[in-house]
């Protein structure tokens, strides 16, 4: 398993380096970082015919990407939006972030993909939490369909499961508590590969690859492919019958459909004569697909083939009793709802080491310049410990300020991932500005960090951009 999916990483590496023409462009917000899964979803839409460029958006600021008439994803206008929460981090703040992302879709003209969050396997009331009427299990299940029902009746819209890939991959092995602590990313790489399973699926129904048409030879229907032949006609697909070799094209065209929405489903492995004439009988149609010689795998092979993957009509949720907070909220409403607090305070020996590790590693929100140490003669350093409604984030940035002729100057001014979008840089930057004197910040541009670049100047800062 571990062996295929490096593969596929370094197939997608190799994809890239082609510089094929991107035919989607799919947008990804997460409360988490989601970008392990880039590999195995590109890879799955390359196959489809449907060459991919993704557009990642910063980590756990789902809500503030699509309110934000400014963000990366605004610009980017996605073909497809991908939104993927999770409870651990989201919390209540679930059905916010859904209208959310249904608002910004209709802005941009995206199809809406939410990821249901998978149910937390943290449990409230321990082994009993399955029977409160108020545990983590039961207010996970209401959050996840109420989700469900508001999208159910939206052409424009449909949903996939990460507790779908979590299951499958199994509890044990679906989670990684290593890198969620370094780099936010909670999930093994059998989950993500799983999800982009998933969520291939509903893209390729999306854009229409799927094969509408589906021939079988006559001869080869059993009482076992039968039962699968029925399957996929719930599905939606049209399945046809052959007596003998007649192309599958000509088939399709006595069917109304393109030939290459037509696809051939065989059985067992076929000798080199019958490949030659399958690729003949195929020309120009979707091609073939090939079932093993073993009944009990029938069903899982057809999953992965894509074959069942079927937009449906919309479907009317049943009626349920309208929220009360139905609108969606403003950026700002949001971000005040978070009840973040900021405390700036000089940096001591307990905190200097924490004060290096967020320096060192901020990327997106930096001055770029040097790291912080520990404050001398003239020199400043502040650690900046963050909390909101979620939970205390400990230190989570840092200021380190000079004087120099009379004025201030800030060279660190770093923030962690995880309280970006939160405005915890609007309360930074005020205390600051409201001391007296002059300050100004200085700056190096690196490939990440021009949005703290532009928060400065929106702000009206004094900005020394140095090489």
């Amino acid at each position: 398993m571990g062996d295929d999916l490096a593969a596929v990483r370094t197939r997608w590496q190799e994809i890239g380096r082609t510089g094929v023409r991107p035919v989607v462009g799919v947008g990804l917000l997460a409360s988490y970082t989601i970008d392990p899964l880039l590999p195995y979803l590109g890879v799955a839409l390359h196959d489809a015919g449907l060459p991919v460029a993704f557009t990642t958006g910063p980590f756990n600021q789902i809500v503030q990407q699509c309110l934000d008439d400014d963000s990366a994803m605004a610009a980017a206008e996605p073909d497809v939006l991908v939104v993927a929460p999770r409870f651990e981090e989201l919390g209540d703040e679930l059905p916010t972030a859904v209208d959310a992302a249904a608002a910004a879709a209709r802005r941009w003209g995206s199809f809406l993909v939410v990821v249901l969050p998978a149910v937390p396997e943290e449990r409230a009331f321990g082994h009993l939490d399955d029977g409160r009427a108020l545990g983590t299990a039961a207010t996970a299940h209401e959050a996840r369909e109420a989700v469900r029902a508001l999208l159910a009746d939206r052409p424009d819209a449909w949903v996939v499961d990460a507790e779908r890939a979590v299951r499958s991959t199994g509890t044990g092995k679906a989670h990684h508590a290593a890198m969620f602590k370094f780099a936010k990313i909670p999930y093994t790489e059998a989950v993500f590969a799983g999800l982009a399973a998933q969520l291939a699926g509903v893209l390729r129904a999306v854009h229409g690859v799927t094969p509408r048409l589906v021939v079988v030879d006559r001869g080869s229907v059993t009482e076992a492919l039968d039962e699968h032949l029925r399957r996929l006609r719930h599905a939606g697909a049209r399945v046809v019958l052959r007596d003998g070799p007649e192309p599958v094209s000509a088939l399709a065209r006595e069917a109304g459909v393109p030939a290459g929405s037509a696809v051939l489903l065989a059985v067992g492995p076929a000798t080199g004569a019958e490949e030659d004439a399958e690729e003949d009988a195929q020309e120009g149609t979707a091609g073939t697909v090939r079932l093993g010689a073993k009944p009990d795998a029938w069903a899982g092979e057809l999953l992965r083939s894509g074959l069942l993957d079927r937009l449906p009509p919309p479907e009317r949720a049943p009626a349920r009793a309208p929220r009360a907070d139905r609108r969606t909220v403003s950026l700002a409403d949001f971000v005040a709802g978070l009840n973040v607090e900021v405390d700036l305070a000089p940096v001591d020996q307990d905190s200097a080491a924490a004060v290096a590790e967020v320096v060192a590693r901020a990327k997106d929100f930096t001055l770029g310049t040097e790291t912080a140490g520990l404050p001398g003669p003239g020199r400043e350093v502040l650690a900046i410990r963050v909390r909101d409604k979620f939970g205390q984030y400990g230190v989570s940035g840092a200021v380190a300020l000079s004087r120099e002729g009379g004025r201030r100057v800030v060279d660190v001014f770093s923030l962690s991932c995880v309280v970006l979008g939160k405005g915890v840089e609007d309360v930074v930057l005020g205390r600051l500005l409201a001391e007296p004197g002059d300050i100004a910040f200085r700056y190096r541009r690196t490939p990440h960090n021009r949005i703290t670049a532009g928060f400065l100047a929106d702000a009206g800062t004094t900005i020394e951009e140095i090489p």
